[in-house]
C-alpha cells in the first residue's frame, strides 16, 4: 500500500496528576503551563552471545536485559506549583492575620546594611505585609526619620539603615510595626522527596497528525539550572523517569485522534 508521509511540527500541552503521598492515587491533572520543550528517550541494554567455533566470532544471539524510558521537559510558567516541583517541596497558601503593636530590637546595626523584620525560629524568612513602621532608639527615643535615616520595604519587611542617616554604627534600634491581614503563597523545600504521579501530553500540532501520550506512573525530578536573573525568560527544567505501574498496566499509551463514521 502507498506510504503517506506525516511530517510533524510538534506542539502540545503537558498535564501532571500528582499521587497522594505514599499512594498511587491521583489528585487530578494539573496543566503545567507553557512548555518550551518536551522530549522522550528510550534506551535498551542487551546481553550478546557470539559463536567462537571457527574464524571470526559471530553474534548468534542477543537478549534484551533492560529497557529504560525517560523524558525531559522545560516550562517557562514560573508558578508556585512548578517551583515546588523543582525544589521537591510543597506549596501552600498562607493566611496572615492582622496584628498590631509589634516590637523588635536589632542590636549593633551598621550603616548601609539590611535587616529582616519578623524573623523567628519557625519563620526564618521573616515577615512581610507591614504597616505603621516606626524605627527609634531603645525605649522609643530618638525617633528616626523614614527616608532619611532608614528605608523599609513594607511588602517584604526588609529594613535598610541609610549611610547618610543619623543612626550610628553599632547602635541598637527598636522597630515598632503592625502586621496587615494578607494571604500569600509559600513553598517549603525538601518536604516531599520523591514526587510521583501520572503524566499526560496532548498534542496540538500545526502540521502533522495529533496523538495523546499517557504515562500512568512517573517520577519527576529537577534537571539543571533555574536562572533567577538573566536576559532571557526564566525556565524550569525537569527529568521524568517513566515506570511500569503494575503488571496489568503498560508504561506508556499513545492514542490517535478518533475518526468518526
Amino acid at each position: 500500500m502507498p506510504v503517506t508521509n506525516n511530517q510533524t511540527l510538534g506542539r502540545g500541552r503537558l498535564y501532571f496528576d500528582k499521587f497522594t503521598t505514599g499512594t498511587q492515587v491521583g489528585t487530578g491533572e494539573r496543566y503545567f503551563g507553557n512548555t518550551t520543550e518536551v522530549s522522550l528517550t528510550s534506551e535498551s541494554s542487551n546481553l550478546d552471545h557470539y559463536s567462537s567455533d571457527a574464524g571470526v566470532k559471530t553474534k548468534d544471539k542477543s537478549v534484551q536485559l533492560e529497557l529504560n524510558r525517560s523524558a525531559t521537559f522545560i516550562t517557562d510558567n514560573i508558578s508556585p506549583e512548578n517551583l515546588a516541583l523543582f525544589f521537591l517541596g510543597a506549596e501552600s497558601a498562607v493566611t496572615q492575620t492582622l496584628l498590631t503593636t509589634q516590637t523588635e530590637t536589632f542590636t549593633a546595626v551598621k550603616k548601609g546594611y539590611f535587616y529582616q523584620i519578623g524573623k523567628t525560629t519557625n519563620r526564618p524568612q521573616g515577615l512581610g505585609g507591614l504597616t505603621n513602621v516606626v524605627v527609634s532608639g531603645p525605649s522609643g527615643t530618638p525617633v528616626y526619620t523614614a527616608g532619611t535615616d532608614y528605608v523599609v520595604n513594607l511588602d517584604t519587611g526588609h529594613l535598610e539603615i541609610l549611610e547618610a542617616g543619623t543612626i550610628a554604627n553599632a547602635a541598637n534600634v527598636e522597630v515598632d510595626y503592625d502586621i496587615r491581614a494578607a494571604t500569600f503563597s509559600r513553598i517549603i523545600t525538601a518536604s516531599e522527596g520523591t514526587i510521583e504521579g501520572a503524566l499526560r501530553y496532548i498534542s496540538d500540532n500545526p502540521e502533522g497528525d495529533n496523538f495523546s501520550f499517557f504515562w500512568p506512573d512517573v517520577k519527576i525530578t529537577p534537571n539543571g539550572d533555574f536562572a533567577l536573573k538573566g536576559d532571557d525568560w526564566q525556565t524550569i527544567p525537569f527529568n521524568v523517569e517513566i515506570l511500569k505501574k503494575n503488571d496489568a498496566t503498560e508504561a506508556c499509551y499513545i492514542t490517535g485522534r478518533p475518526v468518526y463514521s
